[in-house]
């Protein structure tokens, strides 16, 4: 933690103990005169803690790009990025074992500008692309995990397996070996252990021109060892991407479906080579144990579907990817068309610039046209589609329903300014905005400053992803409740109502 950083996190907790106070005061205050001006000052010091906490999360987010440049990431090319890792990143049987200083240990600080994986702190650590919006066959392995129809086959092989991985092994290798033996047999696979020279993996099924399809780390129960599957198994990967995977890694993300097994207990995670090696957990830890009865067993046989079906995609991957035309944005998303909403067929863009974890800028192929590029878990197309017709939202130019429930949206790149930002804000315009949006019969749930764009005189709506029709849409669980101030009766789970989009409206006039 850098001095400003700790400057500033000690100075909102001073600002949140005034909040409290002025709370305290606004509410014992006799209506009136001095009730009006107790509210005044409770205003300003909201406005002053949000201030703060928006200035930590400016902090943290140059504190981390100043750490990548001081490691040396920014600016370079893949294969230099591969000899840092190789050079830099500690070996992956170091995260085999208990460490008494925790996630505060050297090892997994010198992880964090080589390798973004799932052991993420804060919501400002989490500003990586998903790997599941970096690779479409990780990405159908969480969508296949979670609701995929297991075969007959499946259910008889997840039996199997339970069976197996119910007994008591005396040895980790032992564990590993029957886990091998049943995967092996019913996929028709041969897994290998790669040698790292300090270390092997305890399985690994490689591809001819080099890719790590798929590999595999074992604790024989829960808590061996006292170290970080995950994390170890991740750590795997990335030495493999940035050594072993050679020239493969120049044009191809290096994809990898990791699996973790410690004791009766499974899950799977997906690695890919972007700007960094990214790794995300695809899967909660499932229960392998005998539970003919319990709908654990069916998740379990969802993952070995998932396992079954992802193998051939893999392999047809790492087949045909020298012959393919090269995706040359290797760290941005791998969409790069969408369908056009005024039906002129498929549309290709190119990415230009990330602006945030989920947000680009990008340009139309071929004319250049400039565009607005966003994915998100919902979205309202049919409110954006209204508020654009009405003059109120930029043009939605298109859409798409990717794998694992993600959405694409492209819009109209708009050259405009926050309404935070703006001195002179154009308040009659917004309201006609409001107005129009809850005449057509939605809601927007989210009219934050930072989501009403202003551009000359005219006003913007944006961000429609909690917008829909009146008594249907619902804001999304896991509100930030810890920064912002919602509206009463606004919560995770809950209805969005035309009153809360009112209260957002009178806070911002």
């Amino acid at each position: 933690m850098s001095g400003e950083e700790a400057k500033l996190k000690l100075k909102i907790e001073q600002a949140e103990a005034a909040v409290a106070r002025a709370q305290k005061v606004y509410d014992e205050a006799e209506p009136g005169s001095v009730k009006d001006s107790c509210l005044q000052l409770l205003l300003a010091k909201e406005a002053s803690l949000l201030a703060d906490k928006k200035a930590l999360e400016q902090v943290r987010e140059k504190d981390l790009l100043q750490q990548r440049a001081v490691a040396g990431v920014e600016g370079l090319d893949r294969e230099e990025i591969a000899a840092l890792i190789n050079k830099k990143l500690p070996t992956a049987s170091s995260y085999s074992k208990a460490t008494a200083g925790g996630w505060a240990d050297n090892r997994y600080k010198t992880l964090q500008p080589y390798v973004n994986f799932h052991r993420q702190h804060t919501l400002q650590d989490q500003r990586t692309i998903p790997v599941a919006l970096l690779d479409p066959i990780l990405a159908q392995i969480a969508e296949d995990c979670a609701s995929a129809a297991p075969t007959q086959g499946d259910c008889i092989f997840t039996t199997r397996v339970a069976s197996a991985m119910s007994e008591n092994f005396k040895t980790e290798g032992e564990r590993t070996d029957k886990f091998w033996e049943l995967l092996e047999h019913e996929n028709s696979i041969k897994f290998q252990r790669i040698d790292f020279g300090d270390a092997k993996t305890d399985g690994s099924l490689t591809h001819p021109k080099g890719g790590l399809m798929v590999n595999i780390e074992v604790k024989n129960e829960v808590g061996s060892g006292g170290g970080a599957i995950h994390v170890q198994n991740a750590v795997y990967a990335a030495k493999y991407a940035a050594g072993q995977a050679g020239v493969l890694r120049q044009f191809s993300t290096c994809p990898t479906l990791l699996i973790e097994l410690a004791g009766p207990n499974m899950s799977l995670s997906g690695a890919v080579f972007s700007n960094v090696v990214v790794c995300d957990q695809l899967t909660p830890m499932v229960s392998l144990l005998w539970q003919t009865h319990s709908p654990l067993m069916l998740q379990a046989a969802r993952c070995f579907a998932a396992v079954r079906l992802a193998l051939p995609r893999l392999l047809a991957y790492y087949d045909s990817v020298q012959s393919q035309a090269l995706r040359q944005q290797l760290d941005f998303p791998y969409p790069t068309s969408f369908t056009a909403s005024d039906g002129n067929g498929r549309v290709h863009f190119k990415y230009v610039q990330q602006l945030s974890c989920l947000c680009f800028r990008g340009s139309i192929q071929p004319h250049g046209q400039s565009v607005f590029i966003k994915f998100c878990r919902s979205y309202s197309t049919a409110a954006h589609q209204a508020m654009a017709t009405a003059g109120y939202a930029p043009a939605l130019l298109g859409f798409e329903q990717l794998v694992q429930g993600w959405w694409l949206i492209v819009q109209e790149f708009v050259d405009a300014v926050p309404w935070d930002e703006m001195v002179d804000k154009p308040v009659e315009p917004l309201k006609a905005a409001v107005c129009a949006l809850h005449a057509a019969g939605f809601v927007h749930g989210d009219l934050r400053g930072c989501n009403i764009l202003v551009a000359a005189s005219a006003v913007y709506l944006i961000d429609f992803e909690w917008a829909g029709l009146v008594g249907t849409a619902t804001y999304p669980y896991f509100m930030n409740h810890a920064d912002i101030q919602w509206p009463d009766g606004a919560g995770d789970g809950r209805l969005v109502t035309e009153s809360h989009d009112l209260w957002w409206l009178r806070n911002l006039i």
